[in-house]
C-alpha cells in the first residue's frame, strides 16, 4: 500500500507578483490549507453530497476578491463552479483547473471524525483530504492569488468545481460537457492524479504526471448450486463453486504488453534506479518477447508498475442468500477490472473464461463496459508536460518527470475525449510498502501538512510558468 511522506524541500517557488521571498509560498500554503481545512468541515459525501454548501463557500472567497463566477446546477442539491481570469493572448488556449466537491461515502473504522478536519502530528485527516479537496483548495488559492497579483496571464485561467465525479460525472462534467461547454472549452487541464515519488535509488524525484486512465469494467461471476436444507448438504454448493471460480480467477494474469505510455514512462525511469532494475528495465524495453515477459514479471511485482504494463482485476464484492438455514440457489462476486487504453474488452472477457475453464454452473456478465473507442493517452510532447517537467528540474534539481497511466477513472477521461490536453499532478507517493498510510477512499484518510505545502509549490510552479511564460520558447533558449 502506498504512503505518503514527510520530506524537506528547497523554496523555488517563482511567485506571482509577490516578492520572492518565502512569505509569498507560505501566505499561499495558508490559503490552501485554511480553504481545505473549511471544505473538510462540510459533509460532500455520497450518496448525498452537500455540494451546494461547498459551492457556497468557494463563490463567497471569489467574492472577496471580486471574481465573477457562474452556478450550475442540472437538479436541486448539486452545484457546479465556473470563474475564469481572462489572459492577453487571445490565440493561447485557455489552462482549466478542475476538481470535484462530493467525496465517497465515509466507511467504517474512522478513528477520526470523517466530516470534520483534524489536525494532528503534522498531518490534516477529513474525509476527501487527498480526494479531492486538496485539489480544490489549492485551486482557489492559486486563483485568487493570480487575479490579486494585478498581472495578466496570457492564456484564460479557468476554475472549474465539479459535482458527482464519485458516481459518474453526470450531475458534473459529463453534463457541463453536454450542455454548457462553450462556457468552458479549454485547451488544457490539470487534475487530480499522479503523485510525486521521492524514494528512489538515485535520490532524484520522480514526477509522475497522470497523462491517461485505464478502462473501467465491472463484471459478475455468478455460480448456481442446489437448493436444499442446510442439514443436508449438497454436492453443488454455489458458494464452493463460487470459492474454487475464484481460487482460479486469483491466478489469471494477462500477458504484460508495452503500450507507448508504458515504453515513454519506463524510458524516463530508468535512469533513477540502480544497476540490476536498469537490467531489468533494459530487457522490458529492448529484449526479446520472452525477455520483455520476464521482466515484465518482474517489474509487475511493484502494485504500481503493474498498473501500467497489465490488465487487472479484483473481486470488491461477495453476496449469496440469506437464509441461514438453507444451501443458497446462486452466489456471486462483483469483480472490478481495469484495462489498458488498447485493451478490447470483449477478448479479455474470452481469455478469462477461457482460462477459467467450461462450467456450466458460472456466468459471467458485464454490469458496466468501457465506452469505446477510449481516449489515448497523453503523449508528453505538448507544452504543458514542457512545464511540468521544468517546473520539477526547478523545484528538485535532477528531477525527472514522466507520463504515465493511473489505474483510477475520473473526469480527465471525459476532458480527453472533448480533445483537451489532460495531465494529473498529485501529492508525494511513496512505492515501499512496509509501513501503512490511508490514502482516498480509506478510514482516516489524510495528508501530511508538509506534503500539501509542496504540492501547493509545485503546482503554483507549474501553473505560473504555463500561464505566465512560454515554456517552449524558455526550452528554445536553453
Amino acid at each position: 500500500m502506498k504512503k505518503y511522506i514527510s520530506i524537506l524541500f528547497c523554496l523555488c517557488f517563482v511567485s506571482i507578483g509577490f516578492a520572492q521571498e518565502n512569505t509569498a509560498e507560505d501566505a499561499l500554503y495558508q490559503n490552501a490549507k485554511r480553504h481545505l481545512i473549511n471544505l473538510l468541515d462540510i459533509d460532500t459525501s455520497q450518496p448525498q453530497p452537500n455540494e451546494t454548501a461547498a459551492a457556497r463557500y468557494i463563490y463567497k472567497e471569489l467574492n472577496k476578491h471580486k471574481i465573477d463566477w457562474e452556478f450550475l446546477s442540472p437538479r436541486k442539491g448539486t452545484a457546479n463552479v465556473l470563474a475564469r481570469i481572462k489572459g492577453s493572448d487571445p490565440k493561447a488556449k485557455p489552462l482549466l483547473l478542475i476538481s470535484h466537491l462530493d467525496t465517497a461515502a465515509a466507511g467504517e473504522n474512522w478513528s477520526v471524525p470523517p466530516y470534520k478536519a483534524t489536525l494532528l502530528d503534522g498531518k490534516i485527516y477529513g474525509l476527501g483530504v487527498t480526494d479531492a479537496k486538496n485539489y480544490t483548495a489549492m485551486h482557489l488559492a492559486l486563483f485568487t492569488a493570480i487575479k490579486d497579483s494585478g498581472r495578466t496571464p496570457k492564456r484564460d485561467i479557468i476554475l472549474l468545481a465539479t459535482s458527482g465525479e464519485e458516481t459518474g460525472s453526470h450531475t458534473g462534467l459529463k453534463w457541463l460537457g453536454e450542455t454548457h461547454w462553450d462556457k468552458i472549452a479549454p485547451g488544457f487541464a490539470l487534475n487530480e492524479g499522479g503523485g510525486i515519488i521521492k524514494n528512489t535509488p538515485q535520490n532524484k524525484p520522480l514526477v509522475f504526471a497522470e497523462a491517461g486512465t485505464k478502462m473501467y469494467m465491472d463484471i459478475k461471476l455468478t455460480a448456481a448450486g442446489e437448493t436444499l436444507h442446510a442439514s443436508l448438504p449438497v454436492q453443488e454448493n454455489a458458494v464452493y463453486r463460487l470459492s474454487q471460480a475464484l481460487a482460479k480467477l486469483e491466478q489469471f494474469s494477462p500477458q504484460a504488453r508495452l503500450t507507448d505510455t508504458a515504453r515513454a514512462f519506463f524510458s524516463r525511469l530508468a535512469p533513477l534506479q540502480d544497476e540490476d532494475a536498469q537490467t531489468t528495465l533494459r530487457l522490458l524495453l529492448y529484449g526479446n518477447e520472452q525477455e520483455r515477459q520476464m521482466a515484465a514479471d518482474i517489474i509487475s511485482q511493484d502494485p504500481v508498475f503493474r498498473t501500467q504494463l497489465k490488465d487487472t482485476l479484483t473481486p470488491v464484492n461477495i453476496s449469496s442468500g440469506t437464509d441461514t438455514g438453507a444451501s443458497a440457489p446462486e452466489a456471486s462476486v462483483i469483480v472490478n477490472v481495469r484495462l489498458l487504453p488498447d485493451t478490447d474488452p470483449d477478448q479479455f472477457i474470452e481469455d478469462m473464461k477461457n482460462f477459467l475453464g467450461e462450467d456450466e454452473g458460472i456466468s459471467v456478465e458485464i454490469l458496466e463496459r468501457p465506452q469505446l473507442p477510449f481516449p489515448k493517452p497523453m503523449d508528453g510532447k505538448d507544452d504543458l508536460f514542457l512545464a511540468i517537467s521544468d517546473a520539477a528540474e526547478q523545484m528538485w534539481p535532477g528531477a525527472v518527470a514522466v507520463p504515465g497511466l493511473s489505474p483510477a477513472s475520473g473526469d480527465s477521461e471525459f476532458l480527453r475525449r472533448l480533445g483537451v490536453i489532460t495531465y494529473g499532478l498529485g501529492p508525494a507517493m511513496n512505492m515501499e510498502e512496509d509501513e501503512e498510510a490511508p490514502s482516498a477512499h480509506t478510514a482516516n484518510e489524510y495528508i501530511s501538512e508538509t506534503d500539501y505545502q509542496e504540492q501547493v509549490q509545485f503546482f503554483a510552479q507549474v501553473v505560473h510558468d504555463f500561464v505566465f511564460d512560454d515554456p517552449a520558447e524558455n526550452s528554445d533558449e536553453e
